[in-house]
Parts: C-alpha cells; structure tokens; sequence
C-alpha cells in the first residue's frame, strides 16, 4: 500500500458522512464504525511495514526482486500458503477486514431509514472489495496451474506481484479493466435457464463490455471448452448439470425449463448449486461462489481429463489478453 491511507479519499468521504450521521443519531453503532476503522488503519500500519517485495533481504546468493519472486513463484507453487510472501497475506486480510466494514455498513444502509442515502455507494465500495479478492483469486488459480514455460507466465507473475506490493483501496482496474466490467456485468444479469441457449443472456451482458471481449468471442467462441465455460458462467449451473438437463429436455419433449424446475429435476441440494445457498444473499457474493466453484470443477476435470471445461470464463479471458500481449 507504499506510504498510503487504509482508505481513499472517496472512501473517507463516505465513511465520514456514515460516521457523522451515526454520531448523531446512534451512539453504539458510531462507536463500533470508528473501531472498525482505527482496526484497519492498525492493519494498513502493519502491512506497510511488512518487507517490500522489492526488498533484498540479504540473505540470499540470488538476492530478492520481484523478477525472482515471480521465478518462485512458478517454480515452487502459489497455491501453498508458505510460498506466500508475508506482504501478501497480510494485504489479502487487509482486504478482506475491508470488505467486512462495507458489509457491516451494508446492513447498518438497509435496515435503518436515516442511512438508506449512503446504500449505493456502500454498495459500491463492498463490490469494488470483492472484485478486488476476486482478481487475486484467479491469478493465483492461473499462475499456480501453470507449467513456467508459457509466454504469459513472467507478465501474470509481475501484475499479480504489483497486486500484493500496491494493494490500493480495492481498485482492479489497473490490471484487468476487462475483468471487472465482465463481473459487473454478470452482477447485473438475471439469467433465465429457458432453452438454456443463453442467447438473450449472453447479448445483455456482451451490450455492457468493450470491443476486446468481442474479439475474444469472434475468435475463441467456436472453442467447445470455451462455450461450455461460458454456459456454466451465464447459468450458475454445471457442465454436468446442464447436461443431465438436456437429456431430461430431450426425452420428456420439454422445451422450456425453469430455474426452480431444474432444482427439482436434478434434485440438487444447496451446497450443490455454483451459487450456493441464499438467494437473499448479495447477488455479487453469489458470483464470487460461482468463481470459487467453477474454479474447483475445472480443476478436477483437468486432472482426470473429464469432459466440459477445464478453466473458468474469466481465466480463458485473460489467457486471452496476456496472450496477445506477450
């Protein structure tokens, strides 16, 4: 975070403007609000303290930057939490003790009326915290798969490095604007399983994004895996899932399914559903399930070489990306 506050001047702005109202008006919930707020500035504190990922600790032949970091990296795993540089692990508790405030102010904006003013940029903050837990999620599932010899592999390594070093105020955009609008989007979609061609889906979301996801369609849409991934991305559901579908589509001459149909067909229980239980929950949490469930599938049908797509929407979209940009 180099030097910078626990928060953004836009952040401060509104968690002022919370504050002050709270002073005034609740007592109790004022008091836990400044505590959550002096928590994370302590915990900014401590990040910024932790050694630089820049920093050679001299300790080593080899000495420390980021270019032998991103080796490590690549060589030695990412997925494993003594790989990790302290820097990094401390951030990510850093965002995620963030993501906690705005959800804790979330709750304050819906359920009490002198608040209900500040809920969308609440809101928007909370999602901006996810995005950004998200992002580093799929970086680490990317580089943490890879061989160490792919042309993207040093770039991916280095934007997820610059990601620890410079954890801003939860602010993705430096590294894959692409990505972002892309969850925004599906964060703004209600999709409806139908014929479960996903055609009136995938036009409202491909209305909200730019003309790099448009080439990436044009030329890496005829690609099964790719359409397989993007079904399971519109759908919340399984390769496995939409398939057993079909076939019950096929048979009973159904042409139409509903979601709640297709929970009853495929007797599914929550914890079965990409997004998980809760359809009360934040829908923007329900995504971040899916990521995390899409994630595992494909992993599992890469390592027994299982029909249907071996990486999530998102990785073969930034494949994509820093494959042209090698």
């Amino acid at each position: 975070m180099s030097g910078k506050s626990a928060f953004s001047a836009v952040e401060l702005v509104l968690l002022d403007a919370c504050q002050s109202v709270l002073d005034t008006l609740d007592t109790s919930l004022a008091s836990l609000l400044r505590s959550k707020r002096d928590d994370l500035h302590t915990l900014a504190g401590i990040v910024e303290r932790s050694s630089s990922l820049d920093y050679d600790l001299g300790i080593s032949i080899e000495g420390r930057n980021r270019q032998t970091l991103a080796s490590k990296l690549t060589n030695q795993g990412i997925e494993e939490v003594i790989n990790l540089p302290v820097k990094a692990s401390l951030g990510r508790s850093f965002s995620i003790a963030k993501l906690h405030l705005y959800g804790f102010l979330l709750k304050i904006t819906e359920n009490k009326p002198y608040l209900a003013a500040h809920k969308e940029a609440v809101l928007t903050q909370y999602h901006a915290c996810l995005f950004s837990l998200m992002a580093e999620d799929l970086y680490i599932s990317i580089i943490g798969d890879s061989s160490g010899d792919e042309a993207w592999i040093g770039k991916a390594s280095r934007e997820l490095i610059t990601m620890w070093e410079d954890r801003s105020p939860a602010e993705i955009g430096v590294f894959a604007p692409l990505l972002q609008q892309l969850w925004e989007a599906r964060n703004s979609l209600v999709p409806v399983l139908g014929t479960l061609l996903g055609t009136v889906e995938l036009l409202q979301l491909s209305m909200q994004l730019d003309q790099r996801w448009h080439k990436f369609l044009e030329e890496e849409g005829s690609q099964d895996e790719v359409v397989y991934a993007l079904d399971e991305f519109l759908f919340s559901l399984s390769y496995e899932q939409q398939r057993k579908l079909e076939i019950w589509m096929g048979s009973s001459g159904e042409r139409l399914v509903s979601r709640s149909e297709a929970a009853g067909l495929l007797n599914l229980r929550p914890d079965q559903q990409l997004e998980g239980p809760g359809e009360d929950t934040l829908p923007v949490v329900r995504l971040y399930r899916s990521f995390l469930r899409r994630n595992a599938l494909a992993r599992m049908r890469r390592e027994t070489d299982r029909k249907g797509p071996h990486r999530t929407l998102e990785q073969y979209l930034l494949l994509y990306l820093w494959e042209r940009d090698t």
